[in-house]
């Protein structure tokens, strides 16, 4: 199956706007093995982005395991859409937790988005390692300098 970056981004948004829906179950207070099977499912749901179609570019620095983050900017609509793929399912399913909030947003939207809130008001990062943290922050400042620019 060749790999169609139309689809992708079109798989990509229905599994984001799924997990939009879904959110709200992370915000329950409850036990984090609970939120972590959770997250663990909604992984399953992402496409998968090929090997050969993941530059170097969009690797993520500072992650422990290997993480892209992929960004389009469709003019004529002035959407923004982000893909993304990492090694570990967690970190994938952080990703998507974070990018189901932003994916889809015109400029304007995404420069008036407090990125970092996006994570913090579901209370996810404080069960993480400190090597997860990091990373989360790395993909945080890379979605920052794309909203900067």
């Amino acid at each position: 199956m060749t790999f169609q970056l139309t689809d992708t981004i079109n798989s990509t948004q229905a599994a984001l706007n799924q997990l939009q829906q879904e959110l709200p179950v992370l915000m329950q207070p409850g036990q984090w093995q609970e939120r972590y099977r959770f997250l663990m499912q909604q992984a399953k749901r992402l496409p998968q982005i090929p090997e050969q179609h993941r530059p170097n570019s969009g690797l993520i620095a500072g992650c422990e395991s290997r993480a892209w983050l992929l960004h389009y900017h469709n003019q004529s609509s002035d959407q923004h859409f982000f893909l993304f793929e990492s090694d570990a399912r967690i970190v994938k399913s952080l990703l998507a937790v974070l990018l189901c909030q932003i994916n889809g947003m015109t400029t304007k939207e995404l420069k008036a988005t407090d990125i970092e809130h996006c994570l913090q008001r579901l209370h996810l990062t404080q069960h993480l390692s400190q090597s997860r943290a990091r990373g989360l922050t790395a993909v945080i400042k890379r979605l920052q300098s794309i909203q900067q620019s």
